[in-house]
Protein backbone atom coordinates (compact mmCIF):
# COMPACT_ATOMS: atom_id res chain seq x y z
CA UNK A 1 0.00 0.00 0.00
CA UNK A 2 1.24 3.47 -0.84
CA UNK A 3 2.47 5.70 1.96
CA UNK A 4 0.43 8.57 0.56
CA UNK A 5 -1.74 10.47 2.99
CA UNK A 6 -5.46 11.12 2.68
CA UNK A 7 -6.44 12.99 -0.50
CA UNK A 8 -5.68 16.61 0.20
CA UNK A 9 -9.04 18.14 0.87
CA UNK A 10 -8.24 21.20 3.02
CA UNK A 11 -8.68 20.76 6.75
CA UNK A 12 -12.08 21.57 8.17
CA UNK A 13 -11.60 24.68 10.37
CA UNK A 14 -14.08 23.42 12.92
CA UNK A 15 -13.35 19.75 13.50
CA UNK A 16 -10.96 16.88 12.90
CA UNK A 17 -12.47 13.57 11.81
CA UNK A 18 -9.36 11.44 12.15
CA UNK A 19 -9.83 10.61 15.85
CA UNK A 20 -6.09 10.29 16.40
CA UNK A 21 -5.56 7.78 13.59
CA UNK A 22 -3.18 8.85 10.83
CA UNK A 23 -4.78 6.63 8.15
CA UNK A 24 -8.39 6.00 9.26
CA UNK A 25 -9.56 5.21 5.72
CA UNK A 26 -7.56 1.97 5.98
CA UNK A 27 -9.23 0.92 9.24
CA UNK A 28 -11.58 -2.03 8.81
CA UNK A 29 -14.95 -1.67 10.54
CA UNK A 30 -17.27 -4.61 11.03
CA UNK A 31 -20.61 -3.83 9.39
CA UNK A 32 -23.47 -2.96 11.70
CA UNK A 33 -27.19 -2.38 11.35
CA UNK A 34 -28.30 1.23 11.72
CA UNK A 35 -31.97 0.52 11.00
CA UNK A 36 -34.01 -2.36 9.62
CA UNK A 37 -32.32 -3.83 6.51
CA UNK A 38 -29.91 -0.89 6.48
CA UNK A 39 -26.22 -1.29 7.37
CA UNK A 40 -23.02 0.69 7.72
CA UNK A 41 -20.41 -0.88 5.41
CA UNK A 42 -17.82 1.90 5.35
CA UNK A 43 -14.41 2.11 6.95
CA UNK A 44 -12.96 4.07 9.86
CA UNK A 45 -12.96 7.33 7.91
CA UNK A 46 -15.79 7.49 5.40
CA UNK A 47 -19.28 6.06 5.48
CA UNK A 48 -21.06 3.82 3.02
CA UNK A 49 -24.54 2.42 3.58
CA UNK A 50 -26.24 -0.67 2.20
CA UNK A 51 -30.00 -1.01 1.78
CA UNK A 52 -31.72 -4.34 1.13
CA UNK A 53 -34.69 -3.68 -1.15
CA UNK A 54 -35.90 -7.22 -1.74
CA UNK A 55 -34.97 -6.70 -5.40
CA UNK A 56 -31.27 -6.13 -5.00
CA UNK A 57 -29.04 -3.89 -2.92
CA UNK A 58 -28.65 -0.11 -2.96
CA UNK A 59 -25.26 1.29 -1.94
CA UNK A 60 -24.88 4.90 -0.81
CA UNK A 61 -21.31 6.06 -1.52
CA UNK A 62 -18.36 3.83 -2.39
CA UNK A 63 -15.33 4.83 -0.26
CA UNK A 64 -11.92 5.03 -1.97
CA UNK A 65 -10.77 2.65 -4.71
CA UNK A 66 -7.95 1.06 -2.66
CA UNK A 67 -10.47 0.34 0.11
CA UNK A 68 -13.21 -1.25 -2.01
CA UNK A 69 -12.02 -4.65 -0.78
CA UNK A 70 -12.96 -3.58 2.77
CA UNK A 71 -16.43 -2.66 1.53
CA UNK A 72 -16.79 -6.03 -0.22
CA UNK A 73 -15.76 -7.87 2.93
CA UNK A 74 -18.20 -5.87 5.06
CA UNK A 75 -21.04 -6.86 2.74
CA UNK A 76 -19.98 -10.51 2.80
CA UNK A 77 -19.83 -10.46 6.60
CA UNK A 78 -23.54 -9.60 6.53
CA UNK A 79 -24.18 -12.77 4.53
CA UNK A 80 -24.95 -10.71 1.45
CA UNK A 81 -23.35 -10.79 -1.99
CA UNK A 82 -21.74 -7.63 -3.41
CA UNK A 83 -22.80 -8.87 -6.84
CA UNK A 84 -26.38 -8.08 -5.81
CA UNK A 85 -25.69 -4.34 -5.73
CA UNK A 86 -28.10 -2.95 -8.31
CA UNK A 87 -27.80 0.77 -7.69
CA UNK A 88 -25.09 3.12 -6.40
CA UNK A 89 -26.10 6.55 -5.09
CA UNK A 90 -23.38 9.20 -4.81
CA UNK A 91 -23.59 11.95 -2.20
CA UNK A 92 -20.91 14.20 -3.70
CA UNK A 93 -17.92 14.17 -6.01
CA UNK A 94 -14.97 14.04 -3.59
CA UNK A 95 -12.64 11.10 -3.99
CA UNK A 96 -13.36 9.44 -0.65
CA UNK A 97 -17.01 9.06 -1.75
CA UNK A 98 -16.64 8.29 -5.48
CA UNK A 99 -13.24 6.60 -5.65
CA UNK A 100 -14.72 3.11 -5.69
CA UNK A 101 -17.40 3.70 -8.32
CA UNK A 102 -15.51 2.31 -11.31
CA UNK A 103 -14.37 -0.84 -9.49
CA UNK A 104 -17.86 -1.48 -8.14
CA UNK A 105 -19.52 -1.00 -11.50
CA UNK A 106 -17.07 -3.38 -13.15
CA UNK A 107 -17.58 -5.98 -10.42
CA UNK A 108 -21.37 -5.76 -10.09
CA UNK A 109 -22.83 -4.08 -13.16
CA UNK A 110 -24.66 -1.66 -10.86
CA UNK A 111 -26.26 1.52 -12.18
CA UNK A 112 -24.92 4.84 -10.84
CA UNK A 113 -26.86 7.96 -9.89
CA UNK A 114 -25.58 11.34 -8.74
CA UNK A 115 -26.49 15.00 -9.11
CA UNK A 116 -26.11 16.63 -12.49
CA UNK A 117 -24.50 19.61 -10.73
CA UNK A 118 -21.62 17.57 -9.36
CA UNK A 119 -21.22 15.60 -12.58
CA UNK A 120 -20.83 18.83 -14.52
CA UNK A 121 -18.44 20.21 -11.89
CA UNK A 122 -16.32 17.05 -12.11
CA UNK A 123 -15.92 17.56 -15.84
CA UNK A 124 -15.04 21.25 -15.45
CA UNK A 125 -12.81 20.95 -12.40
CA UNK A 126 -11.36 17.43 -12.01
CA UNK A 127 -8.80 18.93 -9.62
CA UNK A 128 -11.65 19.34 -7.14
CA UNK A 129 -12.11 15.56 -6.85
CA UNK A 130 -8.97 15.58 -4.65
CA UNK A 131 -7.72 12.16 -5.73
CA UNK A 132 -4.13 13.17 -4.86
CA UNK A 133 -2.61 10.50 -7.09
CA UNK A 134 -4.76 7.63 -5.88
CA UNK A 135 -6.38 5.51 -8.61
CA UNK A 136 -9.74 6.89 -9.64
CA UNK A 137 -11.26 5.22 -12.68
CA UNK A 138 -13.62 7.20 -14.84
CA UNK A 139 -17.33 6.48 -14.89
CA UNK A 140 -20.50 7.91 -16.37
CA UNK A 141 -23.73 8.16 -14.36
CA UNK A 142 -26.72 6.26 -15.64
CA UNK A 143 -29.16 8.86 -14.30
CA UNK A 144 -29.29 12.06 -12.30
CA UNK A 145 -31.18 12.79 -9.11
CA UNK A 146 -34.33 14.90 -9.03
CA UNK A 147 -35.78 16.28 -5.81
CA UNK A 148 -39.22 15.67 -7.32
CA UNK A 149 -38.66 12.00 -8.14
CA UNK A 150 -37.64 9.55 -5.39
CA UNK A 151 -35.25 6.74 -6.24
CA UNK A 152 -37.11 3.44 -6.02
CA UNK A 153 -35.95 -0.16 -6.04
CA UNK A 154 -37.93 -3.10 -4.70
CA UNK A 155 -39.75 -2.00 -1.58
CA UNK A 156 -37.38 0.89 -0.75
CA UNK A 157 -37.88 4.53 -1.68
CA UNK A 158 -35.12 7.11 -1.24
CA UNK A 159 -35.90 10.82 -1.39
CA UNK A 160 -32.98 12.89 -2.65
CA UNK A 161 -32.55 16.58 -1.79
CA UNK A 162 -30.00 18.82 -3.49
CA UNK A 163 -28.02 20.47 -0.66
CA UNK A 164 -25.19 22.46 -2.30
CA UNK A 165 -22.34 24.10 -0.45
CA UNK A 166 -19.69 21.50 0.31
CA UNK A 167 -19.79 20.87 -3.45
CA UNK A 168 -22.21 22.36 -5.99
CA UNK A 169 -24.15 19.11 -6.25
CA UNK A 170 -24.01 17.66 -2.75
CA UNK A 171 -27.11 15.53 -2.29
CA UNK A 172 -28.77 14.33 0.91
CA UNK A 173 -30.82 11.14 1.29
CA UNK A 174 -33.96 10.38 3.29
CA UNK A 175 -35.74 7.04 3.55
CA UNK A 176 -37.80 4.92 5.92
CA UNK A 177 -36.48 1.75 7.52
CA UNK A 178 -38.55 -0.22 10.00
CA UNK A 179 -40.84 2.73 10.60
CA UNK A 180 -37.97 5.15 11.27
CA UNK A 181 -36.96 8.05 9.06
CA UNK A 182 -33.27 7.82 8.24
CA UNK A 183 -31.34 10.80 6.91
CA UNK A 184 -27.84 11.33 5.58
CA UNK A 185 -26.66 14.82 4.76
CA UNK A 186 -24.45 14.42 1.73
CA UNK A 187 -21.66 16.73 2.86
CA UNK A 188 -21.56 18.95 5.94
CA UNK A 189 -17.86 19.80 5.70
CA UNK A 190 -16.90 23.48 5.78
CA UNK A 191 -13.40 22.71 4.52
CA UNK A 192 -14.31 23.88 1.00
CA UNK A 193 -15.78 27.16 2.23
CA UNK A 194 -12.86 28.80 4.04
CA UNK A 195 -11.37 32.05 2.76
CA UNK A 196 -8.04 30.52 1.74
CA UNK A 197 -9.59 27.59 -0.09
CA UNK A 198 -12.06 29.73 -2.03
CA UNK A 199 -9.33 32.16 -3.01
CA UNK A 200 -6.89 29.44 -4.11
CA UNK A 201 -9.50 27.43 -6.01
CA UNK A 202 -11.18 30.39 -7.66
CA UNK A 203 -14.59 29.22 -6.47
CA UNK A 204 -17.30 31.74 -5.54
CA UNK A 205 -17.86 32.94 -1.99
CA UNK A 206 -21.57 32.48 -2.75
CA UNK A 207 -21.04 28.78 -2.03
CA UNK A 208 -21.41 29.76 1.65
CA UNK A 209 -24.85 31.20 0.91
CA UNK A 210 -25.78 27.98 -0.87
CA UNK A 211 -24.58 25.95 2.13
CA UNK A 212 -26.59 28.00 4.61
CA UNK A 213 -29.73 27.90 2.48
CA UNK A 214 -29.50 24.14 2.04
CA UNK A 215 -28.97 23.58 5.77
CA UNK A 216 -32.03 25.68 6.56
CA UNK A 217 -33.99 23.69 3.96
CA UNK A 218 -33.35 20.31 5.60
CA UNK A 219 -33.32 21.48 9.22
CA UNK A 220 -37.01 20.75 9.81
CA UNK A 221 -37.00 17.24 8.32
CA UNK A 222 -37.89 14.94 11.26
CA UNK A 223 -34.94 12.57 10.91
CA UNK A 224 -34.91 9.87 13.58
CA UNK A 225 -31.75 8.00 12.55
CA UNK A 226 -28.87 10.21 11.41
CA UNK A 227 -26.28 8.60 9.15
CA UNK A 228 -22.93 10.35 8.94
CA UNK A 229 -21.27 10.63 5.56
CA UNK A 230 -18.24 10.41 7.83
CA UNK A 231 -19.12 8.41 10.97
CA UNK A 232 -17.23 10.73 13.30
CA UNK A 233 -19.54 13.59 12.39
CA UNK A 234 -22.22 12.09 14.61
CA UNK A 235 -20.21 9.66 16.75
CA UNK A 236 -21.56 6.54 15.06
CA UNK A 237 -18.73 4.14 15.77
CA UNK A 238 -18.85 4.91 19.50
CA UNK A 239 -22.46 3.72 19.60
CA UNK A 240 -21.90 0.30 18.02
CA UNK A 241 -21.28 -1.50 21.32
CA UNK A 242 -24.68 -0.31 22.56
CA UNK A 243 -26.55 -2.19 19.80
CA UNK A 244 -28.68 -4.95 21.26
CA UNK A 245 -32.06 -6.58 20.52
CA UNK A 246 -34.82 -4.05 21.05
CA UNK A 247 -32.43 -1.10 21.35
CA UNK A 248 -31.15 0.98 18.44
CA UNK A 249 -28.62 3.55 19.75
CA UNK A 250 -28.82 5.44 16.46
CA UNK A 251 -32.50 6.24 16.99
CA UNK A 252 -32.24 9.77 18.38
CA UNK A 253 -33.96 12.73 16.68
CA UNK A 254 -31.74 15.17 18.60
CA UNK A 255 -28.67 14.08 16.60
CA UNK A 256 -29.98 15.48 13.31
CA UNK A 257 -30.89 18.81 14.83
CA UNK A 258 -27.57 19.02 16.64
CA UNK A 259 -25.64 18.32 13.44
CA UNK A 260 -27.56 20.76 11.27
CA UNK A 261 -27.86 23.54 13.86
CA UNK A 262 -24.16 23.25 14.64
CA UNK A 263 -23.21 23.67 11.00
CA UNK A 264 -25.59 26.58 10.55
CA UNK A 265 -23.83 28.37 13.39
CA UNK A 266 -20.42 27.53 11.96
CA UNK A 267 -21.12 28.74 8.43
CA UNK A 268 -22.59 31.93 9.82
CA UNK A 269 -19.34 32.45 11.68
CA UNK A 270 -17.47 32.01 8.39
CA UNK A 271 -19.80 34.50 6.81
CA UNK A 272 -19.14 36.99 9.59
CA UNK A 273 -22.68 36.83 10.95
CA UNK A 274 -23.62 36.54 14.58
CA UNK A 275 -23.64 32.86 15.56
Amino acid sequence: MSSKALPQIPSDPFECLCQGCERPWEVDVDPFEVAERTWYVGNGWVGAYLLDTGAGLVLIDTTMQPQVYLLFEAIRKLGLDPADIELILISHMHYDHIGGVRALVEATGARVMMSREDWDFMQERPDQIFASGYPCGSFTPDAFFSDDTPVELGDRRVRTVLTPGHTPGTTSFFFEAGGLLCGMHGGVGLNTLGDAFLAESGLPVSARDDYLASMLKVRAIPVQVTLGSHPAQVGMLEKVEAIRPGHNPFHDPAIWHGLIDGRIAQVRTLMGEAA
